[in-house]
């Protein structure tokens, strides 16, 4: 299998990696809901299981589909200290949600009871959780690399924890097929063929039926892979999103950056009370990436 676009629709998995924080409000073995007010949960651990799609194709002539071309592994710990990922309400837009945690926050601590590294499992695959922070690890599965692996092949009955202290055997909810997503609006350079987010431009972008629990689109503003700018909205129940005036607005046209980029996520949550009374938050999320470069 081969990723069907241009060199324009590939991104360093490494610049996904230094993505900032993001905060809102939730109830201890409550998932996080829609609405955020810069609060923190109650929970007190959380695992995502993240993948990177792009636009794949079966040989020459097959289905399109959105494979797999990155992977990501977090956990984080702080009892009753998370900063929340909740959405804004349907249809609605929120400057300064990066979805994408790099430590546990101010309140983070080491897992209790770890004889080493934790480590995380799927049927087909497993790695090691390397703590890059007080209370945070993390795994970059395929650091570099490119791929077209199916989302159900990789995360399709879960992602679970071992070795983990009193987080062992927790686990993310299954993942669901991922739907084929479109763009329209792009900015197309003709001589090659590359492709751009003008800032202003009315991007419609349109998805297929999936059975995910939330979809969420981000604009993010993007220097050096760093995210300086970023807008989230919240499209769950809707079979596409419209970004015009009303989104551009909430950014600041003159902020220096190297591009606009796009994302658009599918994310279920599920929320697991331990035995010894710790919870953990667990959230599977495909993530199509509408701009990606070398």
């Amino acid at each position: 299998m081969r990723a069907t676009t241009p060199a324009n629709r590939r991104v360093a998995i490494r610049a996904l990696l230094t993505l900032a924080l993001s905060a809102c409000a939730s109830g201890k073995g409550e998932l996080d809901g829609e609405g955020g007010d810069g609060g923190s949960v109650v929970t007190d651990a959380r695992l995502l299981a993240d993948l990177y799609t792009w636009q794949c194709q079966e040989g020459d002539f097959g289905r399109q589909y959105q494979g797999v071309f990155g992977q990501i592994v977090s956990l984080e710990y702080a009892p009753d200290s998370l900063r929340s990922l909740d959405l804004p309400g349907v249809g609605d837009c929120e400057a300064g949600l990066d979805m994408f945690p790099i430590d546990a926050g101010p309140d983070g601590v080491e897992i209790p009871g770890l004889t080493g590294a934790p480590r995380w499992q799927t049927p087909g695959n497993e790695g090691v959780l390397d703590e890059v922070g007080l209370g945070f690890y993390r795994d970059d599965v395929y650091p570099g690399a490119r791929t077209c692996l199916d989302v159900e092949e990789l995360l399709g009955s879960g992602t679970t924890l071992a070795d983990a202290g009193p987080l062992t055997g927790a686990g993310s909810p299954n993942a669901k097929p991922v739907p084929d997503v479109d763009y329209t609006g792009l900015t197309v350079d003709e001589a090659t063929g590359a492709q751009t987010l003008d800032w202003g431009a009315e991007i419609d972008i349109a998805w297929d039926a999936h059975e995910w629990d939330q979809v969420w689109v981000q604009i993010r503003r993007e220097r050096g892979g760093e995210a300086y700018e970023s807008v989230t909205c919240n499209a769950t129940g809707r079979d596409g999103f419209s970004i015009g005036d009303e989104v551009w607005s909430l950014m600041t046209e003159d902020l220096a950056v190297e591009q606009n980029n796009l994302y658009v996520a599918f994310q279920s949550s599920k929320v697991d009370e331990l035995d010894d009374g710790t919870s953990i938050q667990s959230t599977a999320r495909a993530m199509a990436v509408a701009l990606v470069n070398d």
